[in-house]
């Protein structure tokens, strides 16, 4: 649901700071409950094959934070 808000917003030119730093943020957590997830199968079932994706989500979810926190919209 926050991707579909993030793409109405950037489809649409909407700059509402709000709406965009909470899509943001909830992309965030969506990630991190992931990375939890698969964090359980590589350290509970030896799962290793997760390494490459847990490597990406942590990049996404850092890049995620830093662009929530530097959004200004211009006018």
């Amino acid at each position: 649901m926050a991707g579909l808000i993030l793409i109405v917003c950037g489809v649409f030119d909407i700059h509402e700071r709000l709406v965009i730093k909470l899509g943001l943020g909830v992309s965030v957590a969506f990630l991190t409950v992931l990375l939890v997830a698969e964090s359980f199968h590589v350290i509970g079932a030896n799962y290793f094959r997760f390494h490459p994706v847990i490597i990406f989500e942590l990049y996404a979810i850092a890049n995620l934070m830093q662009v929530a926190y530097e959004y200004e919209p211009q006018n």
